[in-house]
Order: C-alpha cells, then structure tokens, then sequence
C-alpha cells in the first residue's frame, strides 16, 4: 500500500518505508556552510563517513573556524565534527603559520 509494506499488528497497520533514503551528510554540511552570511565559510570542504564530519580548508580566524564548527554540528544526523581546518592570515609568512 502506497509504496511501504504494512503489518498487521493487534488491529493496527505499521508503514514501513521500503528503503531509508540517501542522506549525503557531505553535501548537507557544505550546503548549511554556503547558506552562512560568512562568505569566508563557502570555501570550506566537507567530508563525512558513518556520521563523523571533517571540515578541511583555510580561514583567515578561529572565530571563523569555530562558527564552521558550529554551522556543521546543527546538521541532522552527524554524529562528530572533526576540524581540520588551518587559520591562515592573509599575508602571513608560511614559516609563522600554526
């Protein structure tokens, strides 16, 4: 019925679902990251595997990095962000970075 298998169960029909859709938490993180009034923040990569998010890239703050941080965690169904992300100055010497 309506695409989902049902069950009897004491009078009462449970729907299940055929297949939990996709979610691509990658993608969802990125988007959520892009939608940011930071433009700073659109450039920031994300990469999931079994709920736990990486944040990869350069911002020019802490303050940015940890809203990033922030944005990603809010994403339904990421269970761990890790932050790989670098604070880079701009025209900070390469040997003075962190």
């Amino acid at each position: 019925m309506f695409g989902h298998d049902t069950f009897a169960n004491g009078g009462a029909a449970l729907l299940l679902p055929s297949e939990a859709p996709h979610v691509d938490l990658a993608d969802l993180g990125g988007r959520a990251l892009r939608s940011s009034p930071y433009l700073a923040l659109r450039k920031v990569g994300c990469e999931c595997q079994d709920g736990v998010l990486t944040l990869r890239g350069c911002l020019p703050t802490y303050y940015l990095k940890q809203v990033a941080q922030s944005i990603v965690a809010r994403v339904e169904g990421v269970r761990q962000v890790v932050n790989e992300i670098d604070v880079v100055c701009p025209g900070m010497h390469p040997a003075q970075r962190v």
